[in-house]
């Protein structure tokens, strides 16, 4: 879980459950320990403030280096930056810029 910036704790877990629940709408089964992953490396790595395709590409290839994977759909930037366009939404209804996140 993020140590820094506005979404930690209970918030945190609340976006990653609201952006997981997101996902399985649009027909994306996933685990829920992905979301949190993804959100987790980005702000680890201090690329949470970056371009959404950016960071998108970095988690990709990030968690390539370090063997994640996951089933039924594969981890790549796509995926990644979906749930990052829906940690977007979370963060403009909590009133939490990117950058404060």
């Amino acid at each position: 879980m993020p140590a820094t910036g506005r979404l930690q704790g209970a918030l945190f877990t609340e976006c990653a459950e609201w952006i997981w629940e997101q996902l399985q709408e649009d027909g994306f089964h996933i685990q829920g320990e992905l979301v949190e992953l993804i959100l987790e490396t980005e702000r680890e790595l201090g690329i949470h403030t970056r371009p959404l395709d950016a960071i998108a590409a970095a988690l990709a290839e990030e968690f390539e280096r370090r063997g994640v994977v996951a089933r039924p759909y594969g981890i790549d930037a796509r995926l990644i930056r979906l749930v990052l366009e829906w940690e977007d939404d979370f963060l403009g209804f909590a009133g939490i810029p990117r950058v404060e996140s």
